[in-house]
């Protein structure tokens, strides 16, 4: 018996045709998905049982669905096993809130009351349909789908999943993100031994992994920068959780292939004038999208006017530690910051307990970082730990990096960049660059101490052909984004006739 349950299924991710394409190659009783999108919804409900996303996002589900006369209770069993875990679900549930798509309550009441219902319904489908195999498009980290990993962990039930890899633009599939360093380190050994008399340049990187590497290690700043990091990124992020305000954008948007084609010429306009009723048919949600939103970049910018005040410039001369606060929500720090530790002043207090006094922790906030998740009482309790200094975001990151004692975070790319300045790296959570030449991974406050007297000692090394190595060893086990049409399909049937 094979009943497939498939997690982010969308057009843009996993759609109807790798779907087929995965089951035309096993044999499978059932297929129950989680749609993404509720236009879409119609292309896969001839191929299985379909729920829509935004219904489980929220916890509603229709009496049919949860066949309460016939339902498995919850019990103790179940409790004790997610008890670790509420934390973390509660906080990824939250990113739905003040999205304009989905205006999720913010209150506790409807929080508990969310994974209440997530919990009951989605264990019920594990047991009453007898799901075997679970495949998640992504990692998970929006609620209802890490209620789906652990009760599957607790069950025994098969799963894989897809997550961005050292190497931008690159997934690699895995089946424990508390686990994820183990397959790179053993790739990384086995690439030592193999290329243990070659010299760094005998060392061969293909496609887009060769020129990544040459960005890091040409420490030029300006190179390595990564893409999704250049522009305001503030305002993109803005965008992606209210939505689109400004008119001139809808504009562009509509116009499409035109605006590129054109530019801003004669030409642009007499294509243009064709689409102006479909401009004025989208003004209303527009402004609607804009007012409700306004107040929320208000909020932002008031934050970031707070920070600014309380920041300051690196002091000349002293001793710290870089901290490299993430944006938040994401998957970065939730799950992968590891339960409470999503909350980026646990591991700061740990790491800050574990200096000696004449050594200072230099904290810089996320350049994307919004208000929600991030208010000011967020950065005054931050400073409320004596060693602290939030440091202006103006501040280069790679120059806060090179002249670092160390550098620490939950899961962030500073922690991979600076080995490329010999500087090492502190990791509370769990990573690809756990395995790292020069990365210590640490979750205790007597981790985090030893880590430190190591790091004094000097007691790891690096080189650029151990970072080559390593570069090749995230390109080995990962494939470009631009595969995923082959890719799934085939990660599916792994699954099933693997697992």
């Amino acid at each position: 018996m094979t009943n497939l349950f498939l997690v982010g299924v969308m057009e843009k991710s996993l759609n109807r045709e790798m779907i087929q394409k995965a089951l035309s190659g096993i044999e499978t009783d059932h297929v129950y998905m989680i749609v993404n999108e509720k236009s879409e919804l119609y292309y896969y409900q001839d191929l299985g049982t379909c729920y829509l996303r935004e219904d489980i996002v929220k916890g509603i589900y229709t009496d049919e669905q949860l066949d309460l006369a016939d339902c498995v209770p919850l019990e103790d069993a179940v409790f004790d096993y997610m008890s670790p875990y509420v934390i973390e679900i509660l906080n990824q549930q939250r990113r739905f809130e003040q999205r304009f798509d989905y205006q999720v309550s913010n209150t506790w009441e409807n929080h508990y009351d969310t994974y209440m219902h997530n919990l009951f319904f989605l264990n019920n489908l594990l047991e009453r349909k007898q799901i075997t195999h679970v495949f998640f498009t992504r990692l998970p980290h929006e609620g209802y789908d890490e209620i789906i990993y652990h009760l599957c962990k607790m069950k025994n039930i098969p799963i894989m999943m897809a997550f961005a890899s050292l190497i931008p633009n690159r997934d690699y599939a895995l089946t424990d993100y508390m686990r994820s360093d183990e397959e790179i380190r053993d790739e990384f050994e086995k690439l030592k031994i193999q290329y243990q008399d070659a010299t760094v340049d005998e060392i061969e990187l293909e496609e887009n992994t060769k020129l990544e590497f040459e960005k890091w290690s040409s420490l030029d700043p300006v190179k390595m920068k990564p893409t999704y990091m250049k522009g305001n990124k503030l305002r993109r992020t803005f965008r992606a959780r209210y939505g689109e305000t400004n008119l001139i954008r809808v504009w562009r948007g509509i116009l499409g292939k035109e605006y590129e084609k054109y530019g801003t010429g004669f030409l642009f306009l007499g294509a243009s004038l064709g689409k102006i009723p479909k401009l004025f048919a989208v003004i209303p949600d527009t402004f609607r999208q804009w007012c409700y939103a306004r107040p929320y970049w208000k909020e932002t910018k008031k934050v970031n006017a707070f920070y600014e005040k309380v920041s300051e410039m690196p002091r000349n001369g002293e001793k710290y530690i870089y901290f490299a606060l993430h944006y938040q929500p994401e998957a970065t720090s939730n799950p992968l910051g590891g339960r409470a530790y999503t909350d980026q002043i646990v591991p700061l207090q740990i790491l800050c307990r574990s200096l000696p006094e004449d050594v200072h922790v230099y904290v810089k906030a996320h350049p994307a970082q919004l208000a929600f998740f991030c208010g000011i009482s967020y950065y005054q309790n931050m400073l409320k730990i004596p060693q602290v200094r939030l440091i202006k975001m103006k501040c280069s990151t790679y120059d806060l990096i090179k002249n670092a004692y160390a550098v620490a975070s939950l899961t962030g790319t500073a922690c991979w960049e600076s080995q490329f300045y010999n500087v090492p790296a502190i990791l509370f959570g769990y990573s690809y660059k756990n395995a790292s030449p020069l990365a210590y991974h640490v979750r205790t406050l007597e981790e985090c101490k030893q880590a430190l007297r190591d790091i004094e000692d000097g007691k790891k090394k690096t080189t650029l052909k151990e970072l080559k190595l390593y570069t090749k060893a995230a390109h080995n086990l990962s494939y470009h984004v631009t595969e995923r049409a082959t890719v799934f399909p085939a990660l599916i049937q792994k699954l099933v006739k693997e697992y």
